[in-house]
């Protein structure tokens, strides 16, 4: 005999997973950007359009013991420190832990070039975020 007073209850909640891509054009590179929004972290995949491969990967994350924001390299050279620091500005201003995998390689006039086409698809895209 079946116990009326457990009764199972389903509920679905909302997903929270946002995915946003866009093509950036920096001299004669296109850059292929992938964005990955969750509850509380974002991923950011940003590398050559004719090319898919993910060579580098780091991480940040806020503490609340520390002004700046914890990173580490999780894959890739050390010597590239970009991924390492974007992500370190994203996590700081956005307060979410951020991975980012940059693969691309370009000299720093480019790198800049790459960072403020990203800001300028962040900022005409708030609801990434």
């Amino acid at each position: 005999m079946e116990n009326q007073s457990e009764v199972e209850e389903i509920t679905n909640s909302d997903c929270n997973v946002k995915f946003h891509n866009f093509v950036a054009k920096v001299d004669d590179l296109s850059i292929s950007c992938h964005v990955i929004k969750m509850e509380n972290s974002l991923y950011l995949w940003v590398g050559d359009y004719n090319e898919n491969t993910m060579n580098d990967l780091s991480f940040a994350i806020k503490s609340p013991y520390e002004k700046e924001p914890l990173t580490t390299k999780i894959m890739g050279s050390i010597a590239n420190e970009f991924s390492t620091s974007l992500a370190k500005r994203l996590s700081k201003k956005l307060s979410i832990a951020v991975y980012v995998s940059f693969n691309v390689q370009v000299d720093n006039l480019s790198l800049h070039a790459i960072e403020r086409k990203l800001q300028d698809e962040f900022n005409s895209h708030p609801e990434i975020f």
